[in-house]
């Protein structure tokens, strides 16, 4: 699979320190070849439905929002597990799909 990263996400992976964001960019290289792997889900919440990449190792406590659409795996957006449900985190995830 061909993966495509959102400029919002690359916007996300800015907030983070450099070596947590060099771990979750090894993490998402992944998903070009095992997008539904064990630590992905079919999210569906608040009208927004598309896959979540768990990241809960070491310092990583994040989730990876992406879609798939064809050959590729779109990601949409990064965020911290503390704000990765708020209202405010789905709202932006959704005006990026």
């Amino acid at each position: 699979m061909r993966l495509e990263i959102r400029e919002g996400a690359v916007e996300d992976l800015k907030r983070f320190e450099k070596r947590v964001q060099e771990q979750i960019r090894d993490e998402i290289k992944e998903l070009e070849t095992n997008p539904l792997g064990e630590n992905t889900s079919l999210l569906s919440k608040q009208g927004l439905e598309l896959f979540r990449l768990k990241l809960k190792t070491g310092e990583l406590d994040h989730r990876v929002f992406f879609d798939l659409d064809g050959d590729k795996v779109v990601v949409l957006g990064v965020e911290h597990r503390d704000d990765a449900y708020t209202q405010d985190s789905i709202q932006k995830i959704r005006s990026r799909t």
